[in-house]
């Protein structure tokens, strides 16, 4: 009789998924595509507790609250703010989309130890290597909303 192989080790997907129900997961990433002969690459880092996150990268910064959700552009001075729901936003503003419901996404994907491998409607590959991740215990909900009220210097797009 030949024995199965059995991996201990939780898939990042897994680990994911079950621990941001109850902790604060922070995941480090780099991610890399090509499209159109043009190689897209970058990096950032995630905090995700339940339905609420905090996504750092590629001059960036998105809170959501699980109510709603602020994409922040420092640079220009400019938000958008969405509710946390709205399938207008899409995965590259709502990592949650993507990630905790990538079976029902109709996406074909492969996992590894550190990366995952999501093939786009489009015919590309996205390559998500995870540098890396840990677990820390709940966060206030208050850490997942933008620390400043926009003053008058920013443009602020309310489509709540």
């Amino acid at each position: 009789m030949m024995a199965l192989a059995y991996d201990p080790q939780p898939s990042f997907l897994e680990t994911l998924r079950s621990g941001s129900q109850d902790n604060c997961v922070f995941v480090e990433y780099e991610f890399s595509t090509e499209m159109a002969g043009f190689k897209a690459v970058g990096d950032g880092r995630l905090e995700i507790q339940g339905t609420s996150y905090h996504m750092t990268g590629n001059g960036l910064e998105i809170y959501c609250d699980g109510t709603s959700t602020w994409v922040i552009d420092e640079d220009a001075s400019e938000v958008v703010i969405e509710a946390a729901d709205s399938r207008d936003s899409g995965f590259l503003a709502n990592p949650l989309i993507l990630l905790m419901n990538l079976e029902d996404s109709g996406l074909t994907y492969k996992e590894s130890s550190d990366h995952i491998y999501i093939n786009l409607e489009d015919g590309t590959e996205l390559d998500v290597r995870i540098k890396a991740m840990s677990v820390a215990p709940i966060k206030k909900p208050e850490a997942f909303r933008p620390p400043t009220d926009f003053s008058d210097k920013w443009i602020v797009t309310d489509l709540r």
